[in-house]
């Protein structure tokens, strides 16, 4: 946030506080310079407080050159002075970033009237006399629309409108005072699309993301096993043949063995059945 001594400034862009770029303080700090990114459509207010300074302080606020009016500070306070935009008793028109018209009427080539402060939003700080709260005046004032030529060599391409008028909240009343001096500090704040001030080198590029592909894991399938050359060859009616007939042979072989186990089975059984003769029988 630019500061110098007791006093800080700062814009908010609908509501939220702007990123400021390359803050610097010049001479002796009396002057804050900055770059903040802007966005065309988008409100903004700006807002200032004082620390320290034990007495009052008017803000008044500048846009493109053109003065809108501002706020007083009766010494230090933990409350902030903000300006929205243009304000009569009962009405505001909010402050809105807008783009810059272009034009090819070679009349607006070279001009350069009053384009020296676009895209340059200032708050002055005087230290002030006040007299007295006095009724707000209707104010008809209006930001000019500001057309450059499209061959204009500028980064310039935003300026700021002011918006529709919306009721406020609470009547306004004004100060009545007078300065007792030059400012005591004055906040500059350079507004530029965030792409220009990228280019510029005045704003960070953009994190690139890089994109790394998930690892997948895959199961090692072994090769399949040939088959022997015996498993390859495709049967034939011949090796059927042949199979049947060697089946054959084996069970008329299995049959002839069992035939004479079951002939020597039968004549043991016979011999048992013959019962012997007594020792002591004689013939007759």
């Amino acid at each position: 946030m630019p500061q110098s001594g007791p006093f800080a400034a700062w814009i908010e862009i609908e509501g939220k506080p702007a990123q400021e770029y390359n803050v610097e303080a010049h001479v002796n700090r009396r002057v804050v310079t900055c770059w903040i990114p802007s966005e065309v459509g988008k409100s903004f207010s700006v807002a200032w407080r004082n620390a320290a300074i034990q007495i009052p302080t008017a803000g008044h606020v500048f846009v493109d050159g053109k003065e809108c009016g501002g706020r007083v500070l009766n010494g230090p306070s933990g409350i902030s002075a903000r300006q929205d935009g243009v304000t009569d008793a009962t009405t505001v028109r909010q402050f809105t970033f807008s783009s810059i018209t272009l034009t090819d009427d070679d009349a607006f080539l070279g001009n350069t009237t009053n384009h020296e402060k676009l895209g340059l939003i200032e708050v002055n700080i005087y230290p002030i006399q006040v007299f007295g709260y006095v009724p707000v005046m209707y104010s008809s004032m209006a930001l000019p629309e500001i057309k450059l030529h499209e061959r204009a060599k500028t980064t310039v391409t935003q300026q700021v409108k002011l918006a529709e008028p919306k009721l406020l909240e609470v009547p306004q009343t004004a100060v009545s005072h007078r300065f007792l001096g030059p400012p005591l500090v004055t906040f500059a704040f350079r507004y530029r699309p965030l792409s220009i001030l990228q280019a510029s080198g005045i704003a960070p590029q953009p994190v690139a993301m890089h994109f790394v592909p998930p690892v997948h894991r895959f199961r090692r399938i072994p090769p399949k096993r040939k088959a022997s050359p015996e498993l390859q060859r495709e049967a034939t009616p011949d090796d059927d043949a042949e199979e049947i007939r060697a089946l054959r042979e084996k069970l008329n072989e299995l049959e002839a063995k069992r035939a004479k186990k079951k002939a020597k089975i039968t004549r043991v059984k016979e011999e048992e059945n013959i019962p012997p003769f007594p020792a002591h029988a004689g013939r007759k």
